[in-house]
This record gives structure tokens, C-alpha cells and sequence, in this order.
């Protein structure tokens, strides 16, 4: 059984070897062990905390195989993106100029540097082992993420986001970086990243430009990839894509990766999601996939993918699979989503 859970102090070693694998394309995860420790001690006391707002909670969950506790993903909630300092972003802008005696009206493109999306609650550190990739467990990590801030809705904002990385090679070389950002700032793509994962965001207010950037000035090769996905991220793109993201907005400030926003009470998880009651037969005489979340005995959120049958606001499963699943009870309530509406 593979399920999605809160990451422990214990999960440290294998969650930094997690990190270092991911390399630059989970930036909110840099593979420094003092890092992580406090990034997890704070998890910690996020899940831990009565919280009627977000505010400065930091959720970290992971992906554990039960039977040999092997981490295999990673994946991250921030509660309030821009509640200590600014969330800085790049906007897609249209600006005017116009001549009446020229007749001349254009349109121009271009990126202006805001801090819109600051109280947008934001999905991040999303990282799945290579091997798992093909597999439904990718849409565990998002999903089950979703179910845990769709459930526990004051812990989170109206709005919520997600950025993605942007086009970057193995060597770090990321075009938009070397075009744009590189001018203002005087370091490489991999530095940037280092920096603005680990220490506060005020250098971006001090180094980056304030007015608008007009596009058709910037380089043809950073044109090209303002707005593209890394491939590496195209799963979590269609993953958030299929649940009603958009990304039509707004840019990361550094590659030019898009970020995501939706509404919450938009999304496909959020209007399809149901709480139920567990009951148990011998033999399931039909079954489909099922997303679903639950608060375990140690009042930790825990989600998982099963073989059930959902009959009104009862979900029933087989008795070998609430034997194997960890913290599944008769009778226990529990949030059910079915998969094949996803068209995972």
C-alpha cells in the first residue's frame, strides 16, 4: 500500500536524497539538511496548530510504500504564499500606445513585476520517484493535496496556484534566466534558485526591474519559452490542468515556467468530492478506483488509492483491502473521490 501522509523527522534522510535527485526542478526543496529539518519541524507544527485563518503554515507531505517505509515522493502546501514578505511574479500585460496623427494603435506585450498572487494559497515541492511516473501515485501527491485543502478549508486561501518550472537543460542553463534576470542579478540560474529557496525574497525586490519589461525587445530564444512547461513537469501540468488550473497570467520571475491559478470552489475535486461511511463485504462484485482521505487515529490526515464501491454516503471495500490499508476502520468516516471522472 502506497499512501500520502504528513512527513515526520524521521522521513529527513530519505526526503534530502528525494531532494538531491529532483535537482533544480523542485526549488521549494533544496537538498540541505539543516533546511529540511526545520522545513519539516514547521510541517510538523502546522498540522499540529488550531487555525481558523491561514496564515504562515508550511505543509510537507510525503509518499510512503507502508510495508518498507520507503519515501518515494514529496509534495507541499504554503498556506498563505506572501503572508511574511511579498510572492513576486511576472504579468502577462497588454500596454496601449496610440498615435492620433500617426494613426497608429498598438498593442503591446509585455511582463510586469507584482505581487498579486501573495495570498494565493500555493502547491509546491511536488517530486515523484522516476519509476512511478506511469502509475495513478502522481495523482496522489496533487490530489491528495487537494482533498486535504478542500476538507480543512480554513486552513487555506479562496485562490491557490501552483508554479511550475520553466525550461531549464542538465547543465542549468535556463534562457530566459541568461536574457533577462541574469542582467539585474549577476549569478547563474542555479544560484538564483539556491537563494530564493532559502533565504527571504527581499532581493528580489532590491535587483529586479520595475517596469514593465516590453517583450518584443527580449531576446527571440526567451520569448520562446515564456510560459512552457520542463518536460519533466508535464505530468503535474496536466494533473492540475484536468482539475480547472489555469495559466494564462502569470509567469515565474526567474524561467518564465507558468503558474497555475484557480479558484477553489471551480475545481473539478471540490464539486465531485463526498464523505462517507465505511462498510466492508467479503468479495466486491464491482469495484473502481477511488482517492480517499481520512483522519487517522493520531489525528493525521492520510490519503490513499483503493478498490471500492461508493452506494450513496456508504463506501464500500473489500475486507482484505481495510485490512490493508493503515487506519482504516469499519464504520469510520472518510472523504471518497472517484477516480474515473478524472479520466486519469
Amino acid at each position: 500500500m502506497i499512501i500520502l501522509r504528513p512527513a515526520r523527522q524521521g522521513d529527513i534522510q530519505q526526503i534530502e536524497q528525494l531532494a538531491h535527485d529532483s535537482g533544480t526542478q523542485v526549488s521549494t526543496l533544496p537538498a540541505q539538511r539543516a533546511y529540511l529539518v526545520e522545513r519539516v519541524s514547521h510541517s510538523m507544527d502546522s498540522f499540529r496548530q488550531e487555525v481558523l485563518a491561514p496564515g504562515e503554515e508550511n505543509y510537507l507531505f510525503v509518499l510512503e510504500e507502508t510495508v518498507t517505509g520507503q519515501i518515494l515522493g514529496t509534495g507541499g502546501i504554503v498556506a498563505l504564499a506572501g503572508f511574511l514578505e511579498p510572492f513576486y511574479a511576472f504579468r502577462n500585460d497588454i500596454l496601449i500606445h496610440s498615435s492620433r496623427a500617426l494613426k497608429i494603435h498598438s498593442r503591446i506585450h509585455a511582463l510586469t513585476l507584482t505581487h498579486d498572487l501573495s495570498d494565493h494559497s500555493q502547491l509546491c515541492s511536488f517530486y515523484v520517484v522516476p519509476a512511478l511516473r506511469d502509475s495513478l501515485y502522481p495523482a496522489l501527491v496533487t490530489l491528495g493535496r487537494l482533498m486535504y485543502m478542500a476538507v480543512h478549508k480554513e486552513r487555506f486561501a479562496e485562490d491557490w496556484m501552483a508554479v511550475l518550472p520553466g525550461i531549464a537543460d542538465a547543465s542549468g542553463r535556463a534562457p530566459f534566466w541568461d536574457h533577462v534576470g541574469r542582467k539585474f542579478f549577476r549569478m547563474s540560474y542555479h544560484e538564483v534558485e539556491h537563494y530564493n529557496s532559502t533565504l527571504d525574497r527581499t532581493f528580489i525586490a532590491e535587483l529586479m526591474p520595475h517596469h514593465p519589461l516590453y517583450v518584443p525587445l527580449i531576446n527571440e530564444e526567451a520569448q520562446a519559452v515564456m510560459g512552457q512547461i520542463h518536460p519533466d513537469s508535464e505530468l503535474q501540468y496536466r494533473l492540475l490542468f484536468d482539475q480547472g488550473f489555469e495559466a494564462d497570467k502569470y509567469v515565474e520571475i526567474f524561467d518564465a515556467g507558468p503558474i497555475l491559478t484557480a479558484r477553489k470552489n471551480t475545481l473539478n475535486l471540490w464539486q465531485n468530492i463526498h464523505q462517507c461511511q465505511i462498510k466492508t463485504v467479503k468479495k466486491m462484485a464491482h469495484s473502481c478506483q477511488y482517492l480517499m482521505g481520512m483522519t487517522t487515529k493520531e489525528h493525521e490526515f492520510q490519503a490513499g488509492i483503493i478498490e471500492a464501491w461508493q452506494d450513496g454516503n456508504t463506501l464500500f471495500v473489500s475486507d482484505a483491502t481495510c485490512a490493508n490499508t493503515p487506519g482504516l476502520e469499519v464504520d469510520q468516516s472518510v472523504w471518497c473521490l472517484p477516480l474515473d471522472r478524472l479520466h486519469l
